[in-house]
């Protein structure tokens, strides 16, 4: 994807800032009202498309320095980017970052005439304003033909359509300046998941039908795909920090200690589970409520999605991502509420890592914090 206006291009936006000449590959950093993740992988040699993690971080986002997707503080922001930085001794000073919830507006399959590119972006231009809730001059706009149809006669391009308000955008340009780092890209989050995870069920299936879920910050975001092509997108206002707010509130913690309650949570399928801390078991009661209301959303997103089709193909199959996918038997309580399959994703299978440097116990059991991060990091080597 390439966001285009401003000359920000290539499936994300890209900062102004751009130098030619520099060819350190991208860092992935992964920011939420919770959490900055940072991944750097490097390509293997002789390998395409491999890659080996060189570095992976992660600590918690200043207190209210983040909110609906946009940095409020971007000063608090940046010194704490810059700690990762030197603790870790990164070397690159080049980064892509992403945005999630309502920060990005997604509208697929928009038809257009099939013609010539060049003619298609002043097309999408003059139209954008069509599907979207602001003003053109407010937003960078992005585009992908993702395929043709016939419609009334004709051939159509199918237009996957993408958006982000700029006042949004520039506060991370402004965190990364302060950082005195170099914003390449901003990609869309659900986008980059897909991209740190294998797709070896659409391979062998391709018109299956599945959904990625999210479960990050403070939405919880959907992304219907078919063969890797998004179809339906929708975002819900409850995610991670909801279920982190509740505990901290009913058990009288702060935030931090509410998030590593929060990670240990396991969710009770039978009646059998054990829980060795009973504060692990009280979060993990407090947040049945909110189990339920999450699951009525996205019951109603797929419902919605089915409803709009033409065709008669359901959903077969769900992907659960990001810092709420962490919670023990979610996918088994999701895949009975539900009535399809759910699976955790796991971006790390796909990588090479030192085992003398990086625990494989820590990796695994974190990964779908990392996945994030670890996509816009691939979009780093991708893109050399």
């Amino acid at each position: 994807m390439k966001f285009r206006g401003r000359e920000i291009n290539a499936g994300t936006l890209k900062s102004l800032l751009k130098n030619p000449f520099v060819k350190e590959i991208p860092v992935g950093i992964d920011i939420t009202n919770e959490s900055i993740v940072v991944v750097e992988l490097a390509p293997i040699k002789g390998q395409p498309g491999s890659a080996e993690l060189v570095n992976l971080a992660i600590t918690n986002t200043p207190e209210n320095a983040v909110r609906d997707g946009e940095v409020i503080d971007p000063s608090r922001v940046a010194d704490a980017i810059q700690q990762i930085w030197q603790e870790n001794g990164i070397k690159s000073r080049r980064v892509i970052t992403a945005v999630s919830g309502q920060a990005a507006i997604i509208r697929p399959r928009i038809k257009f005439p099939v013609i010539p590119i060049k003619e298609l972006k002043e097309v999408v231009m003059h139209d954008a304003e069509r599907y979207i809730p602001f003003p053109i001059q407010d937003v960078y706009i992005d585009f992908q033909v993702t395929g043709t149809v016939e419609e009334d006669g004709a051939s159509k391009y199918d237009v996957l359509l993408v958006t982000a308000q700029k006042q949004l955008i520039d506060t991370y340009m402004e965190t990364f300046r302060q950082a005195e780092m170099q914003l390449v890209s901003v990609d869309v989050a659900s986008f980059s998941v897909m991209r740190a995870i294998e797709e070896k069920d659409q391979e062998e299936n391709p018109e299956m039908l599945s959904v990625l879920v999210l479960i990050r910050g403070e939405t919880t975001d959907l992304n219907v795909t078919r063969a890797g092509v998004p179809l339906f997108f929708r975002s819900i206002p409850l995610g991670s920090s909801t279920f982190i707010e509740v505990i901290a509130s009913n058990m009288g913690v702060d935030l931090e200690e509410a998030v590593k309650l929060f990670d240990k949570v396991a969710i009770d399928i039978a009646g059998d589970e054990i829980y060795e801390d009973p504060m692990i078991e009280q979060a993990s009661q407090e947040v049945r409520p909110l189990l339920k209301d999450l699951s009525n959303e996205i019951q109603k997103s797929i419902e919605y999605f089915h409803q709009s089709q033409q065709e008669n193909a359901r959903i077969q199959q769900m992907v659960l991502s990001d810092r709420g996918a962490k919670m023990k038997n979610l996918d088994l309580y999701l895949s009975h509420a539900l009535g399809i399959d759910v699976e955790i994703c796991n971006p790390i299978k796909s990588l090479t890592f030192d085992e003398d440097r990086f625990s494989l116990q820590y990796l695994t059991e974190n990964a779908t914090l990392f996945a994030t991060a670890i996509g816009l990091a691939r979009r780093g080597i991708d893109e050399l």
